[in-house]
């Protein structure tokens, strides 16, 4: 059985280290809001790459790559946040190096795989971040409940993971993670005050439903169903995919954590 032990939390490391080094450039890094790097994605492709016979160096750059991919998409998506009509030339200048930052980090991706030679695997993503983007117009634009909603963001927050997977593995297999990926994303919108894209639409959803619930009432009821479900299909994971997933379960239970790195 393959367990997330210490010497892969060393890698995640590894990997977030790379990343942010890739990432960095002063003038952005001085005037933009920092991009969020979601841990659970980043040890799903590690997982996901682990499990093929690829060298260690294509592993962490299919890693890497697909982060910096991540990353420019919610970059780009916090655009729609800030955007407003009577914005201050201050706002203005923050808008616009949020575009150049979300265009900077795709631009990373791009470079390391020409350098890869990797056209094919260039030509896939490109075509999954096409997806993404219409899976994104249709979750603003075309849904109206709550439950399609958390169904199509859980599907749109783990299509860049499906679409590298697709070259390993039957997807159909991995279909369960799109919760583990819908509670990840969920976590994340439950930090901060800050109203995101996402809440603004649930939030409309919620008042068309008359439904009576908050917005944080909404998404904490989703995460429980999705924490269920995501328990009660484990035993269809493969095994490596089952227990990443059991981690995400316990988290803020240190002890079980431990435990379960421990093998």
């Amino acid at each position: 059985m393959i367990v997330l032990s210490y010497a892969s939390m060393e890698e995640l490391h590894t990997l977030r280290n790379k990343i942010e080094k890739r990432m960095q450039l002063a003038y952005l890094d001085e005037n933009t809001e920092e991009p969020f790097l979601d841990d659970n994605k980043l040890l799903a492709l590690q997982t996901l790459f682990g499990q093929t016979n690829l060298p260690d160096k294509q592993q962490t750059d299919y890693a890497v790559t697909i982060m910096l991919i991540q990353m420019a998409l919610d970059t780009h998506d916090k655009v729609i946040r800030i955007t407003k009509a009577d914005e201050t030339d201050e706002e203005r200048k923050n808008r616009q190096l949020t575009v150049l930052a979300g265009n900077y980090y795709s631009a990373l991706y791009y470079q390391i795989l020409a350098g890869l030679g990797e056209i094919d695997m260039v030509a896939l993503l490109a075509t999954s971040i096409k997806e993404i983007n219409e899976q994104k117009m249709s979750l603003y634009y075309d849904t109206t409940t709550a439950g399609a909603f958390f169904t199509k963001l859980g599907r749109l927050e783990g299509s860049l993971f499906r679409t590298a997977a697709s070259r390993y593995t039957d997807t159909a297999r991995l279909e369960s993670l799109d919760d583990y990926f819908l509670i990840s994303k969920l976590k994340r919108e439950t930090k901060g005050n800050k109203q995101t894209p996402l809440s603004l639409k649930l939030a409309a959803i919620l008042e068309n439903q008359e439904s009576g619930m908050t917005v944080t009432e909404a998404i904490h009821e989703e995460m429980e169903a999705a924490k269920v479900r995501l328990l009660a299909k484990l035993d269809l994971l493969p095994p490596a995919y089952a227990l990443l997933s059991r981690k995400l379960l316990l988290q803020g239970n240190r002890q079980k954590e431990l435990y379960l790195e421990e093998g």
